[in-house]
């Protein structure tokens, strides 16, 4: 998205319980992921594919073992769907189908 400045509106729980358990290296990794979607400039600094179930779903590549799908709603805000591995993310594999 090329928004700026979005508001996280849903997911804190889901990073919370995430980042209980992840090593430094992967939060700060996907911290500065998290900083990129909410000043928009996520489509310039990582890999990003549109979920092709929901359009207005992205999976947001932040390292070759770690991805992040969010959504967006409307226009000002986005919310956390899923962090975790390629392997896992709900509705990556036809994201990529395709490419």
């Amino acid at each position: 998205m090329n928004g700026k400045n979005l508001k996280l509106e849903s997911g804190v729980e889901q990073l919370e319980e995430w980042a209980e358990n992840a090593r430094q290296t992967h939060k700060n990794q996907l911290y500065k992921a998290l900083f990129a979607v909410t000043d928009g400039s996520v489509g310039r600094n990582y890999g990003v594919l549109v979920d092709k179930e929901d359009p207005h779903a992205h999976f947001v590549l932040v390292r070759e073992d770690l991805v992040l799908k969010v959504n967006y709603p409307d226009a000002g805000s986005f919310g956390i769907c899923y962090i975790g591995p390629l392997e896992g993310a709900p509705g990556f594999s036809m994201a990529v189908q395709g490419l």
